[in-house]
C-alpha cells in the first residue's frame, strides 16, 4: 500500500509545481514513462530513486514518506 501513496503522493507534488512528467523525471533523472509507472504504482522504487525523486521535488525523502504515512491529501 506504500507504493501507492507513494506515486499519489509524488504525483499531488508534481502538479502543485505546474510540472510535467517529463519535467520531474528530468530533474529526477529518470526516464519519464518510469515516472508515470512511479505515479501510477506499477513499479516500485528503490530507495535510490525514491530519493532522486524526493530531491528533484526539493522535500526530504522523510517528508514524502510522511505523506504516505498521514495519508495523501484526495482532490
Amino acid at each position: 500500500m506504500l507504493h501507492r501513496c507513494f506515486g499519489v503522493v509524488v504525483r499531488q507534488l508534481r502538479r502543485s509545481r505546474g510540472w510535467s512528467q517529463e519535467r520531474l523525471a528530468a530533474r529526477a533523472e529518470l526516464n519519464r514513462s518510469y515516472m508515470g509507472e512511479v505515479e501510477r504504482a506499477v513499479v516500485i522504487p528503490s530507495l535510490e530513486t525514491a530519493a532522486k525523486v524526493a530531491q528533484a521535488l526539493e522535500v526530504p525523502l522523510s517528508e514524502l514518506i510522511a505523506r504516505c504515512e498521514r495519508g495523501p491529501r484526495w482532490r
